[in-house]
């Protein structure tokens, strides 16, 4: 019930079937799925009111795998794909109509790659291409302040994909020095994401621009903060201060329970 044919390009996009009169198309070529959403793969394919005869197969062009099939007017999925188990569906309804469309729910990395859209009826056979593209928006960027003797640093992290472009900008939008740290992929296919810029003024005042290109992603987040340089050497003087006064206090209550003690013994 499916192909095992191998193509390594999108071209010839739409093939026809043995009749002239049947073909399957797709509606575009490439598909951009976003993380953790459902994606809609397109496929329309000459209709035939009955449907005892017809097949549908979506399967991976790169290993053949399948990825879901419909025959004997019911979906068969004893041989899909382990990784699409519970996550892929048709518009069952709309199969009279031409409509092979495959929803698969809730994008993962490994989603990503070459599908075939292969249907046969009585009126013919035929597949179209199709290419898939993972992308994941990057989350919120948690801010961090690190304040030392000498410099003070902002820090900034998150996580998606792919690798973006990061940018410091100074109060009159100059370029900044920065560093950037990117973890390998995690377990949901994200770069973790780790930039510094460091200040040495004290008022900070810098804009943070990250641009995720794939998806037209586009943080800006910018960070103003006045700080008193000196002010590390005055809580340690103040903290200096209180622990003395609480020694003091210590001292002056055991003296006092001493004192209590002494007076209540009897006298020999």
């Amino acid at each position: 019930m499916f192909l095992n044919s191998k193509h390594n390009a999108l071209a010839p996009f739409v093939r026809r079937g043995c009749s002239s009169s049947f073909e399957v198309t797709v509606p575009y070529k490439h598909l951009l799925a976003i993380r953790g959403r459902p994606a809609v793969l397109g496929c329309e394919f000459t209709p035939d009111p009955d449907l005892s005869n017809l097949v549908v197969t979506w399967q991976r062009q790169e290993d053949a795998q399948v990825v879901h099939s419909f025959y004997y007017q019911r979906d068969q999925l004893d041989r899909q794909s382990p990784e699409y188990h519970n996550r892929t569906s048709l518009y069952v309804s709309e199969l009279h109509k031409g409509n092979a469309s495959l929803r698969i729910a809730a994008v993962r990395p490994k989603d990503a790659g070459l599908y075939l859209c292969i249907v046969s009826n009585t009126k013919g056979t035929g597949r179209a291409l199709m290419q898939v593209t993972y992308g994941a928006l990057y989350s919120e960027p948690r801010l961090s302040i690190h304040v030392n003797s000498s410099a003070l640093k902002v820090q900034f992290e998150t996580e998606g994909f792919p690798k973006p472009e990061v940018i410091w900008l100074g109060e009159h939008d100059q370029n900044l020095s920065y560093h950037l740290e990117i973890h390998g992929q995690t377990e949901d296919g994200l770069y973790v994401i780790k930039s510094i810029c460091e200040a040495q003024k004290p008022v900070v005042n810098i804009t943070f621009k990250l641009k995720n290109h794939l998806l037209n992603q586009n943080l800006q987040r910018p960070v103003f903060l006045s700080y008193d340089e000196d002010t590390t050497g005055h809580m340690i003087i103040v903290l200096a201060v209180l622990l003395v006064v609480c020694i003091l206090l210590v001292i002056g209550i055991v003296w006092l329970a001493v004192q209590k003690q002494n007076k209540q013994r009897p006298s020999l």
